[in-house]
């Protein structure tokens, strides 16, 4: 019996490392989708009922979402830290800051993007992205 719960226990830190690990990519690659306003990574790797609340409180979907990141603020040195991947089963909460320069000035924004399993891969399906001050 401890045998199979050994086994069991050893399965599931197996599925949970493959996802945290997945996650991590997905971020960095959102990141970089941001960065170079890649319209067609984000229309991939968005769920069709995504969200996003701005950091203007304002809620958009998918379509606005696509609509900014294409006329979106062009931004340099773009960089991201304080990632925490957090998997709850078929949803994870991936949070992290990232920084950049937006004409000439530094900005940060503290993130939580939400990520769904569905059909067998990550769907991002919401987003809420806060400013943070004094950076």
């Amino acid at each position: 019996m401890i045998e199979a719960a050994d086994a069991a226990v050893a399965e599931a830190l197996a599925e949970e490392t493959e996802a945290v690990c997945e996650l991590h990519r997905l971020n960095a690659d959102y990141i970089r989708a941001f960065a170079e306003r890649d319209i067609e990574w984000f229309d991939e790797h968005l769920s069709d009922d995504f969200r996003c609340s701005l950091e203007n409180g304002r809620r958009i979907g998918k379509a606005e979402f696509l609509e900014r990141v294409a006329a979106g603020p062009r931004v340099t040195d773009v960089t991201y830290d304080e990632i925490d991947v957090r998997p709850l089963g078929d949803v994870a909460l991936v949070h992290g800051v990232t920084h950049y320069r937006h004409k000439c000035q530094a900005a940060s924004t503290r993130y939580t993007d939400v990520w769904a399993l569905r059909e067998g891969r990550w769907q991002a399906v919401a987003a809420h992205l806060t400013a943070v001050a004094g950076r």
